[in-house]
Order: C-alpha cells, then sequence, then structure tokens
C-alpha cells in the first residue's frame, strides 16, 4: 500500500500532540514522549524537504483566500499576524487577572502555539503554504476543542461537571472494557463513585488471589484523543480536499468511533497484562507500550480512510498565486 506524499507532516504532528496530551495526562514515561516528540520533529522536516525537491509552485494559503473575499492581500497580511498577537496577549491576560493562575497546562500551550502559528504564517516561502494551514488549522481546531468547547463546558455544567464525567466514563468507558476483558474469562468487575472529584471509576481485577483496583481518570475517558483526532483529522480534510460534505462528515464520525474502539481496546489490554502479570506489568504497558497502540489504531485507520476518500472526493490541490499573462506579455519570475 503506498503512503500518500503529504502525510509526513501529518503524522508528526500527530505524534507530537499525542506525546503532550500523555504527557499532560500523565499516561506516559517521559522517554517515550521524547522518542514521539523527536520522531515527529523529523517527519515534519522531512516533508518541507519533500516539498522542497518537487517543482511545485507557490501558494496563498486558505486564510489568505478566505479573507480575501472580504479585504486585500496586503491588508490580510497585517491581520492574521495582528490576531495571532491579540489571541496570546486576550487569553494571558483573562488567565491571569479572571482565574488568578500563572501555570501553563494543555491549553494554554495550545492556544499559545496557535497564536505563534498565525504571527508567523506570512513568514517562508509561499511554496509551503499547504504545511502552514494544515499547521494553523490543527491548532486552531485544538484550540476550540480544548480551550473554547472544553472550558465552556466546564462553566455551563458547573458543580454537575464532575458527575456528568463520572456517569459517561463508566457507561462508555467502563462497561465495555470490563465485558471485553471477561469475554476473555478473565474475573473483573466495575465500581462507580459519582460523589468524588477526583477519580469516579475503578475497575477491579485478581492477580494471584489479590484484589487491583484501577482509577479511570479523565485522560483514560478518550474525549482528550478524540479531540486531538478531530483536530487533525478536519485540518487534514481541509487542506487536501478544500471543502467538508456529507462523505468527510461520515468519516469523521467513523474516525470517533474507531478513536472510542482503540481506548477501550489500549485499556483491556493493560487490564488483561496486569492480571496475567501483575500491577508493575501493567505499569509498563501504560506508560510505556498503550499510546503506541492508540497511534497504530489511528494510523491505519487514516490510511484506509483517504484511500477511500480519495476515490471519492479527489484532493484539490490549493489556489496558487500565479502572476496574470496577457496575450503579448512575458510571465514574470517567481521566488
Amino acid at each position: 500500500m503506498r503512503i500518500p506524499k503529504d502525510w509526513p507532516l501529518l503524522l508528526g504532528s500527530v505524534l507530537v500532540a499525542a506525546a503532550l496530551y500523555n504527557h499532560y495526562m500523565g499516561h506516559s514515561a517521559y522517554s517515550v514522549e521524547l522518542v514521539f516528540i523527536a520522531s515527529g520533529i523529523v517527519l515534519a522536516l522531512y516533508s518541507l524537504i519533500h516539498v522542497r525537491g518537487e517543482a511545485t509552485e507557490p501558494g496563498n494559503g486558505i486564510l489568505t483566500d478566505l479573507l480575501s473575499k472580504v479585504i486585500t492581500r496586503e491588508q490580510s497580511a497585517v491581520l492574521i499576524p495582528l490576531a495571532g498577537f491579540l489571541l496570546v496577549a486576550i487569553w494571558s491576560g483573562w488567565k491571569l487577572l479572571k482565574t488568578g493562575e500563572a501555570d501553563l497546562r494543555l491549553e494554554d500551550f495550545i492556544v499559545t502555539l496557535f497564536g505563534i502559528s498565525l504571527v508567523l504564517y506570512n513568514a517562508g516561502p509561499s511554496k509551503y503554504a499547504t504545511q502552514k494551514d494544515f499547521v494553523v488549522l490543527y491548532l486552531m481546531f485544538l484550540t476550540i476543542v480544548f480551550a473554547v468547547i472544553w472550558k465552556t463546558y466546564t462553566i455551563v455544567s458547573g458543580d454537575s461537571y464532575y458527575r456528568i464525567n463520572a456517569y459517561s466514563e463508566y457507561y462508555l468507558i467502563n462497561i465495555p472494557v470490563v465485558f471485553i476483558v471477561r469475554m476473555f474469562g478473565i474475573g473483573v468487575s466495575s465500581e462507580l463513585d459519582a460523589s468524588s472529584h477526583g477519580i469516579s471509576n475503578y475497575i477491579t481485577f485478581e492477580y494471584h488471589g489479590r484484589d487491583i483496583l484501577l482509577g479511570i481518570g479523565e485522560g483514560c475517558s478518550g474525549l482528550y484523543s478524540a479531540g486531538l483526532f478531530f483536530s487533525a483529522f478536519l485540518a487534514f480534510v481541509l487542506v487536501r480536499y478544500r471543502k467538508v460534505d456529507p462523505w468527510i462528515l461520515s468519516a469523521l464520525g467513523l474516525g470517533f468511533i474507531v478513536t472510542w474502539a482503540s481506548n477501550i481496546i489500549r485499556m483491556a489490554i493493560t487490564i488483561m497484562i496486569g492480571s496475567a502479570y501483575g500491577a508493575p506489568a501493567l505499569a509498563f504497558f501504560h506508560g510505556y507500550i498503550g499510546i503506541i497502540v492508540f497511534v497504530v489504531f489511528v494510523a491505519i485507520f487514516w490510511m484506509l480512510i483517504v484511500r477511500w476518500l480519495d476515490r471519492v472526493e479527489g484532493p484539490t490541490k490549493p489556489q496558487m498565486a500565479e502572476d496574470v499573462v496577457t496575450e503579448g506579455q512575458e510571465p514574470k519570475a517567481t521566488d
């Protein structure tokens, strides 16, 4: 199966985002996170080298094309970086003045990167417009998911935030995981404590006659990984196909199912390893192997779904910033 040429940047971005997410949630060991970040950077740099070696024409970029419908390109060249500066300043000011918090959390890191990507959007050769578009759109959707939607949800839900999460995790995560593990003849049970503001869900399994209690926290729910998938997939299809239609929405819905299933399978394998080899083996798998299982599942799905979308959609090339050549004139050279 031939791998599409524009995947290195996608896979590299997913690896870096997965490493940052796992570091924030405490799901993986530092060595795994460093390997993921290093691999992601190498893939991203390779994607730029790959483009440099191709005879591609310069592009305007999606943001510039959209803004050019209402303002001039010169104005958009000023507005986009200005929006990046304002975003970082407003977010930082709101956090410090409204919440009184100065620590750097996952959403702060995402918003800051998004702002920086806007500031640097017009920097560099225009033939890298596709890569820049993917990075900016990916960070924009991550900002919408983790900074806008998630924050709004926590504010609106108020005191019921933890109880809603507890029941959601119990029925969407615990029950399916317990069902799969029991299919392999392993004795396992699940418990829900919706009154707790910490870990509310537990899965108990036996190892050599001793019960081991495994807490299922918010990070195990798959909500964050679903947000990562949604952001990367939507950015990828917008850059590749320049549209969102029923076929793409169907692929997005299927992707959510695959993301949820991969998280269920990862947790089920973790418990089965703990049941067979004990808590140290469980911790090793959880810290070193679990994220790899998730990335492999998502990568295989992505390869298959994009091949299918290419058949029904056909990749659309970005609009090129070509000089208009009138009859009797020589075309102008481009950088």
